[in-house]
């Protein structure tokens, strides 16, 4: 592996001034890709190849939060 190009995936395209690299959280096995200048996330390389960035969101619907096993969370009092 050429260490130059050690864990990066694309050239940012959100900043054009970082490498979208991939990362882990420290204690676990979650990855994603990260951008090293303005810290923009994608959960898949090829998110960040393509610029889908998931920092744009919409709001699920409650079935599809139950599908996800995360309906538990959710504040009803």
């Amino acid at each position: 592996m050429n260490e130059k190009f050690k864990n990066k995936v694309a050239w940012c395209k959100v900043c054009d001034q970082g490498w979208a690299t991939i990362v882990k959280a420290k204690g676990t096995n979650r990855y994603w890709v990260q951008c090293s200048e303005c810290d923009s996330e994608w959960y898949h390389p090829l998110h960040a190849q393509l610029n889908i960035n998931i920092k744009e969101t919409i709001d699920p619907s409650s079935e599809e939060i139950q599908e996800t096993g995360w309906g538990e969370y959710i504040i009803t009092e």
